[in-house]
């Protein structure tokens, strides 16, 4: 008996030759070779398989459309249709097919683990697991996809031609369009920032919204190894007040840096310097967070001043610097390049590992690892390659980077990528003005929300999710290749509930748009003053008050050639995103169930609303804070 299904496809953007075939939970159809050097029609092309042993699924039931590539020529834009799903009856001479892989109705009617479909992923998962491969780049630092370069990723993980020509290109190239266009640098936060640099209100104001959002902490008290006193902070507390009843308030707050002590400071191409200062910070009666004491060593002792407000203005210019020389260390290795660039590429090398693309994880969590890869491989070469930007320009080149990333990764734990859990262990959770964290909560609870209501359709009960073993190995993947499998970290190897895996996946996916778009977006706001954001150190830090003079400081600056190249840098990785991959924005269409499509446009309206509320509160800001402005945030990092 001869029974055809009739299949349409609408959209393809591809030269390269391909081949089809229909495979049911019963049997396969024969292979459909296609080949066309122009885009498929406006109204589609109509594909009719035969197949003469009956039908291909049983009434109602499912299937997949298998597409692959038989010879490469040049793909522009990948539309990732590698497996398709329909169902209906093929009696009927029709077929339902859905515009992307889904494992939508196959999940919900058991017929995703009959015997050929399951061989089929299999199948599909032997391929994926011969593409991609882990190595190591750098003991006790996450490890990454096993290629030098981006041109010897497998075709899906590279950026198509276009958006590569938009997105990345080379240092020179962005130092001459610096050159040619310096009004570039004459932005509305540049000018701010020239403006207000020496100012303690807008020292503080950075660590609330900068590039670097993410280390103050409340102090619930003065460390013995930061020996602050009443008569140090007197003249800058509020009258009537001292030290510890302002701690006892929750008025007092924080950052060390002590991930950088006793880290040797780069040498090339001359002797630079580096120190883990601790800063303690007030917030005053007018609601101003503004540094009281600075101490520029871990250890206190002689040579080891603490400078204060009181101190000549070039003995506590020099020493804000110093705490902004550390703060740009720590922001571009630890909350930009480790906890969004490297952790989202072992979220998606473990994606493409442990999970089909027919399953609903891997479908909701693609769009959020696109092109990561791609951008890592690259930034691998350009920053912290030997010979890299790190070893050129910032007092952390040569084997301090490591060090510092290696110690970072040590103090990772689950709870600190998890934002909720963030806020409350620094107990930020009152300071006012704190955009970042109010913007970004909102960003959290909407992934939350839209996580949440995606799980409900494909796991009814806890039980599922208990019962998908795929979900497990790739939780255990994460855990052990980019956490190495490092206990203290917390990170879980399995899921119990449904809550558990929605808060997981609520991480990622915050971590690899909204988290990635806060300390990578406004680089360049911050970092192109200099002095703001010095990337390295000429002169040791002072070791006595009262000798520092106009001339130690710009003596202590980055050279020009490491300024200029430094500007170049986050110039070019601070661009602004391609609209079509903004935060929410599915282009690709995998999930095609009408509960699941209502899932993503209740999404979409709730950022849009988010937007809406960042843009009101702006309007009556001196310095906006737009960098989590959903229509800014990138979907992955890709940038």
């Amino acid at each position: 008996m001869s029974i055809s299904y009739h299949v349409t496809l609408r959209f393809a953007g591809t030269i390269t030759k391909i081949s089809l075939s229909l495979v049911g939970s019963l049997r396969g159809s024969k292979t459909f070779r296609f080949w066309s050097l122009t885009p498929f029609k406006r109204g589609g092309d109509v594909i009719e398989f035969k197949t003469y042993h009956g039908c291909l699924a049983s009434f109602s039931g499912s299937g997949l459309l298998r597409i692959c590539p038989i010879a490469s020529l040049m793909t522009f834009q990948r539309s990732y249709l590698d497996l398709l799903y329909f169902s209906g009856s093929p009696d009927l001479n029709a077929s339902d097919l859905y515009p992307a892989d889904s494992r939508s109705q196959a999940w919900k009617q058991h017929d995703y683990n009959s015997a050929i479909l399951k061989e089929y992923r299999k199948k599909e998962m032997q391929k994926r697991q011969d593409m991609y491969h882990w190595r190591t780049f750098a003991k006790g630092i996450p490890k990454s996809i096993n290629c030098e370069k981006s041109s010897d990723l497998p075709r899906d993980a590279v950026m198509p031609f276009g958006r590569k020509v938009r997105t990345f290109y080379n240092i020179d190239a962005a130092i001459v369009e610096l050159g040619l266009q310096p009004l570039k640098m004459c932005h509305e936060v540049w000018k701010y920032v020239k403006k207000h640099w020496k100012e303690d209100r807008f020292f503080g104001y950075q660590y609330l919204n900068g590039s670097n959002p993410v280390l103050i902490e409340q102090c619930s008290e003065t460390p013995a190894k930061f020996p602050v006193t009443d008569e140090m902070v007197a003249p800058t507390l509020a009258k009537g007040t001292t030290l510890q009843q302002e701690v006892q308030n929750g008025n007092i707050f924080i950052v060390d840096y002590v991930l950088l002590n006793g880290i040797a400071a780069n040498t090339k191409p001359n002797q630079q310097y580096l120190e883990a200062p601790m800063c303690l910070l007030y917030l005053n009666p007018r609601n101003e967070l503004v540094p009281i004491a600075i101490q520029l060593k871990q250890e206190p002792g002689p040579e080891n001043p603490i400078f204060l407000p009181t101190d000549s203005k070039y003995d506590w210019l020099l020493a804000k610097v110093w705490v902004r020389h550390a703060d740009t260390q720590v922001h571009q290795l630890v909350s930009h390049l480790l906890n969004t660039h490297l952790f989202a590429e072992v979220f998606c090398i473990a994606t493409l590992l442990k999970l089909p693309s027919a399953h609903p994880i891997f479908k909701l969590l693609m769009p959020h690892l696109k092109f990561t890869l791609h951008i890592n491989t690259e930034a691998r070469g350009l920053l912290i390659s030997e010979g890299g930007i790190f070893d050129q320009a910032f007092s952390t080149g040569g084997t301090a980077k490591l060090k510092i990333l290696q110690r970072a990764l040590a103090n990772t734990t689950y709870s600190s990528l998890c934002l909720p859990d963030n806020v409350a262990s620094r107990r930020v959770d009152k300071i006012p003005n704190y955009y970042y964290r109010d913007d970004a909560l909102k960003i959290w609870h909407a992934i939350n929300k839209f996580v949440a209501n995606i799980i409900d359709i494909y796991y009814k009960s806890d039980e599922s999710v208990q019962e998908d073993e795929e979900i497990h190995e790739w939780a255990k993947e994460i855990f052990t290749e980019g956490f190495l499998a490092e206990q203290s970290s917390g990170f879980p190897t399995s899921f119990s509930t449904k809550g558990d895996l929605v808060k997981y996946l609520t991480m990622v996916i915050f971590t690899c748009s909204a988290q990635h778009s806060a300390v990578n977006v406004g680089q360049f706001d911050w970092g192109s003053w200099v002095p703001n954001s010095p990337s390295t150190m000429q002169k040791p830090a002072p070791t006595e008050k009262g000798k520092v003079t106009e001339e130690d400081i710009l003596n202590t600056l980055p050279t020009k050639s490491a300024s200029v190249l430094v500007l170049a840098t986050i110039h070019l990785l601070s661009r602004s995103a391609p609209s079509e991959t903004s935060l929410g924005t599915y282009m690709e269409q995998r999930f095609i169930e009408p509960e699941a499509k209502e899932c993503i446009e209740k999404f979409q309206k709730e950022l849009v609303y988010i937007e809406n509320e960042i843009k009101k509160r702006n309007e009556g800001l001196e310095l906006k804070y737009a960098y989590l402005m959903p229509s800014v945030i990138e979907n992955s990092v890709a940038i």
